[in-house]
């Protein structure tokens, strides 16, 4: 589709990047961990929040992110799994890990069709 080349790794320049913005591979120099989002919770309907209650959290309600030897949780003040995070987010295990912690806020909730939520997360 329009470029040219071997597909080898030979066909890429050797030469070695003098400024950080001439990088045009590897590590993007942004600091994942420092960085907020915003994300919809998956599993909702199947985590202990929703089975004990049989519903989901008010929007407003702080949250917490969390691991629970499987998955990144978000979780309340109390401890209570709301849903997991989508997997493109596991590289907060890393941060996790290197002592980053994670807080928001709950920015919308519904009950029906299906249970779902989505939370504001910034670092501490």
């Amino acid at each position: 589709m329009g470029s040219t080349g071997s597909g080898s790794f030979s066909d890429y320049s050797k030469r070695k990047p003098t400024q950080p913005q001439d990088n045009n591979g590897g590590a993007s120099g942004v600091d994942k961990c420092g960085k907020g989002f915003s994300a919809n919770l998956e599993e909702v309907s199947r985590c202990f929040y929703f089975i004990n209650y049989g519903v989901v959290p008010a929007s407003g309600g702080g949250v917490k992110v969390a691991f629970n030897g499987s998955r990144l949780v978000v979780e309340t003040a109390l401890g209570e799994e709301i849903g997991y995070l989508p997997t493109k987010y596991n590289y907060l295990r890393t941060c996790l890990d290197d002592g980053f912690q994670y807080a928001g806020s709950i920015s919308s909730s519904k009950n029906t069709p299906t249970p779902s939520v989505l939370v504001d997360i910034v670092p501490l």
